[in-house]
């Protein structure tokens, strides 16, 4: 682990063990040790692609969600074209 990584995660833990009561409005019913580790394990993959070490909004809400399992469903839309394909090409189904 880089040190500058292991600088941010133990701010970050230093912080929300200072002031819990934003931690459990953050975090909601996970367990904080869990959400610690995600933050470690994001910040390493940030580091890794050479990106800034600090999580992002969309990321930070990506962990909440995960370790609450509020996971979005994938947005399953079908096209429905008023064609119908036969083999001697489209026709319109008016």
């Amino acid at each position: 682990m880089n040190v500058d990584v292991q600088i941010y995660v133990s701010n970050f833990v230093k912080f929300f063990t200072d002031n819990p009561d934003e931690l459990q409005k953050l975090i909601g019913v996970a367990e904080p040790q869990e959400f610690f580790d995600e933050v470690e394990k994001v910040a390493n993959e940030n580091f890794d692609k050479g990106e800034d070490i600090e999580l992002t909004q969309k990321q930070m809400i990506g962990i909440i969600l995960k370790l609450n399992h509020m996971q979005p469903e994938e947005d399953v839309a079908t096209i429905v074209e008023p064609y119908f394909e036969t083999s001697y090409g489209k026709i319109f189904l008016n």
